[in-house]
């Protein structure tokens, strides 16, 4: 049985308070438009996608946490089980069941129905329960509008909704400067690029909903910039405020850190 939907998940800390829905917003916004898909929908505390084959590309949304590729399936405790065997029914080893039942109305609490759906998979499968080192584990989310199963929760960057928090200058030096992009832009800062030397910055493009553009020099206005880790002084920056985020790190983590982002 194929997967029909994508499960995505976002961090609740920065959705908090009267900012909660221009945030949600801009995150919808931004996963159009870097993920290609034509709309997602908000359920409760989760968004949902039609899944589709290169749903890879979330993992350049920051403000994701993480997503699952899921079936979905109506509220009925005997369809849920049918289709739990459905989806476990090539896996050998051990399993465990959790269930994270968001929907109250729902009437089996989660370690209940964890249980009773563990009993039939074991029954109508060759699959063992084991409590702390299972082989595959299922995941199972019932929500208002349905009760969505999955077998992995793919990881992705979190941080917040990239263009939240405004624009910053990045000039362009090297790799130091790619990676300090990128985690101004997980802050939700919108960047200006400044091309000081040739570097490519395709990998700043692959994680921006908008696209970047290079400008040879800063202009007159007072906006917060951002550089690398170098200590190269323009004159041109004297008027504005110049951060320095990887001024602890060196050329080995610069690299390492690089390569998460690949």
């Amino acid at each position: 049985m194929a997967f029909t939907h994508l499960l995505l998940r976002y961090g609740e800390l920065f959705l908090k308070g009267k900012n909660r829905g221009y945030f949600e917003q801009k995150l919808c916004q931004n996963i159009k438009s870097i993920a290609h898909v034509p709309s997602v929908q908000r359920i409760q505390g989760r968004l949902l996608l039609t899944f589709f084959p290169q749903h890879h590309l979330l993992k350049r949304v920051f403000g994701l946490v993480s997503y699952s590729p899921v079936l979905k399936v109506k509220k009925d405790v005997e369809e849920i089980k049918k289709a739990a065997v459905t989806l476990l029914q090539h896996h050998q080893g051990t399993f465990r069941v959790e269930t994270n039942r968001a929907d109250k109305s729902f009437s089996i609490p989660s370690p209940q129905f964890n249980v009773q759906l563990g009993q039939y998979i074991e029954k109508h499968t060759t699959l063992e329960f084991s409590r702390d080192h299972p082989h595959t584990t299922l995941g199972v989310e019932i929500n208002q509008d349905g009760v969505y199963l999955f077998l992995e929760k793919i990881p992705c960057h979190g941080g917040v909704p990239t263009g939240i928090e405004g624009k910053v200058f990045l000039l362009l030096e090297n790799d130091a400067s790619i990676l300090a992009g990128l985690l101004m832009m997980k802050r939700g800062c919108h960047l200006i690029l400044i091309q000081k030397r040739n570097v490519d910055y395709s990998l700043l493009q692959h994680y921006s909903p908008t696209l970047l553009k290079t400008h040879e020099r800063i202009d007159d206005a007072t906006i917060p910039v951002v550089s690398s880790q170098t200590f190269s002084e323009y004159t041109e920056l004297n008027h504005s405020l110049i951060f320095r985020p990887l001024i602890a790190f060196t050329s080995a983590e610069i690299r390492q850190q690089l390569q998460k982002f690949k």
